[in-house]
């Protein structure tokens, strides 16, 4: 068995119930002050590795997933010919913290997906609940280039 298949049965394996105080202490206060002002685009970044390490074909239920790694509730609200547009409804959501991890992997993700190259950006939806507006764009022009 490859360590990349090893890896993911021992996270599935795991026990799904994070703390929310163990997750909002990572989430919310270590990880903005180990990276700063780069805290944004290492996060999108990261989603992004996240992403290519567990592999699109290997992730079918994408809301499972997002409930899964506890990211929220993930919900496809429109779909257009190169846009997806999806809610994400996340525990201890706070308005002034970041989603990139979450647009880093679901940008990535998409790519696998559409053969695209693929960003994705958000906005937070001052209503109650507070919502996570992530919209996915690719240029279906821009093929990605296997190598």
């Amino acid at each position: 068995m490859s360590k990349k298949k090893q890896w993911i049965e021992t996270i599935e394996e795991m026990d799904t119930a994070v703390s929310p105080y163990s997750n909002h202490l990572l989430r919310h206060v270590l990880i903005p002050e180990l990276l700063g002002e780069e805290e944004e685009s290492i996060l999108y970044w990261a989603g992004k590795a996240i992403s290519r390490k567990l592999k699109a074909e290997e992730i079918n239920d994408l809301p499972l997933f997002f409930e899964k790694a506890n990211w929220g509730t993930l919900t496809l609200m429109k779909e257009r010919r190169n846009e997806k547009q999806y809610d994400l409804l996340a525990p201890q959501m706070i308005q002034d913290r970041p989603f990139t991890l979450e647009c880093g992997f679901l940008a990535q993700w998409t790519e696998f997906q559409t053969g695209f190259i693929t960003e994705a950006t958000y906005e937070i939806k001052k209503k109650k609940p507070l919502t996570c507006r992530i919209t996915v764009r690719w240029d279906p022009k821009d093929k990605v280039m296997m190598f």
